[in-house]
């Protein structure tokens, strides 16, 4: 990515969280970090646990597992971090509505990402959307791309200011702070 790709990256995924987050926030990392780029997301989540004010869950490949831990966290926002195939740039970050990948089947794991979504709308009422890095390459191995390498840090950085600063915000309004995890 160039810097002023980057710089625009930055300012939009920030403002669309900013519009996004509300209450409590479940970060839902999701990937097999086996398959190269499709790690993504689960890397992104195990480098936010602890940091933001969120609960950050790296579920792998088998988000199904973690789904009872995130709707007994009574989130306002989840925020599902995917791998996507949405036919942008190797590295190109995009949030989606979780919608519109079940109806397109974008996702390197549709089926599941839809169910998933499907289960914590009704668990939980929350907002859900998915930070979405479009993979390079999503054969065996546990290298990512280098276009998706730059994708994770900048998402991650976007992340954790925006968590950040809204955890400050959470901790001014009602006097507490929601800790984060990794799961």
């Amino acid at each position: 990515m160039t810097a002023t790709t980057v710089d625009r990256t930055k300012a939009l995924v920030s403002h669309r969280l900013k519009g996004l987050l509300s209450g409590r926030v479940c970060v839902l990392g999701v990937g097999n970090r086996h398959r190269c780029d499709d790690g993504a997301g689960s890397l992104i989540a195990e480098r936010l646990g602890g940091r933001t004010g969120a609960l950050a869950i790296d579920a792998g490949a088998v988000p199904e597992n973690y789904l009872e831990k995130v709707a007994r966290s009574s989130p306002d926002t989840v925020l599902i971090l995917e791998t996507v195939d949405f036919g942008g740039a190797a590295g190109e970050i995009r949030i989606l509505d979780p919608g519109s990948i079940a109806l397109s089947g974008l996702s390197t794991h549709a089926l599941s990402l839809q169910m998933t979504a499907d289960y914590l709308t009704a668990r939980t009422r929350a907002r859900l959307a998915v930070l979405a890095i479009q993979p390079a390459n999503v054969g065996y191995g546990r290298k990512l791309s280098a276009e998706v390498t730059s994708a994770v840090g900048l998402l991650h950085e976007i992340l954790s200011d925006a968590l950040r600063e809204h955890a400050s915000d959470q901790h001014d309004k009602d006097g507490s702070v929601i800790r984060g995890e990794t799961g």
